[in-house]
């Protein structure tokens, strides 16, 4: 069986006026990330990553903290995030008179109604209940499965692979393994911690689940400063 380390990108620049860069504290985290697995003696056979800054930038840091070279990356855009951006807008298109969107653009740098909004728009989307929106979230769960597919074609006995995603994608990919509704999905991202790991066995045929938003590397009272979910 080969494994697969599906980790959530590092702390993104919430607020910012672009996100898709990791924060100081994002760089810090992958490279701590980094120190975790050469500690442990892990070792990796391929590394992929999708087609994002922040997952560029979080595998660049983990290798930097492991001291070696993963230039040779296999890009799978099906591993990259949703639009919160184009869905935000195509949401606001409809439900403009939402007193929770209407805060939330009042102040987007306030993370609590962001959720809070987030958790409301990812229903709407699941449920196809969002017109004019730029991908569907079929489109989506599609392109995800896409890149499962291809990570699974990769299967070779003892291969281990570290993956870079994002929280949509990593918990629709999650969804997929487990065959969870398309309403149940969401419940998982916004769990996702940045860096945390979710790991699978798997072969040509089949994945299985067995390690889900693991953040070992930062369990203990010195380490909790870098426990973050954006």
């Amino acid at each position: 069986m080969s494994e697969l380390h599906l980790v959530r990108h590092a702390q993104a620049s919430f607020g910012s006026n672009n996100y898709d860069q990791l924060s100081d504290l994002g760089h810090r985290q992958s490279r701590l990330l980094g120190n975790h697995f050469k500690l442990r003696n892990v070792t990796f056979d391929r590394f992929i990553v999708g087609d994002m800054h922040r997952h560029h930038q979080t595998m660049n840091g983990i290798c930097e903290g492991m001291g070696i070279d993963s230039s040779q990356r296999l890009v799978l855009p099906g591993l990259n995030e949703y639009n919160f951006v184009e869905l935000t807008d195509a949401y606001g298109k409809t439900y403009g008179d939402n007193p929770l969107f209407q805060k939330a653009m009042e102040d987007p740098t306030d993370k609590r109604n962001f959720y809070r909004l987030l958790r409301q728009m990812l229903t709407a989307w699941t449920s196809d209940s969002i017109p004019e929106v730029a991908e569907t979230w079929l489109q989506f769960k599609s392109r995800v499965e896409d890149a499962q597919n291809q990570i699974k074609a990769m299967a070779e006995t003892g291969d281990n692979i570290l993956a870079i995603g994002s929280g949509g994608s990593i918990s629709t990919f999650v969804g997929l393994v487990l065959g969870i509704p398309d309403e149940s999905v969401f419940d998982l991202n916004l769990q996702y911690k940045n860096t945390a790991i979710t790991h699978f066995f798997f072969n040509q045929k089949k994945m299985t689940l067995t390690g889900f938003n693991n953040i070992t590397h930062f369990d203990n009272n010195e380490m909790e400063k870098y426990i973050t979910y954006g």
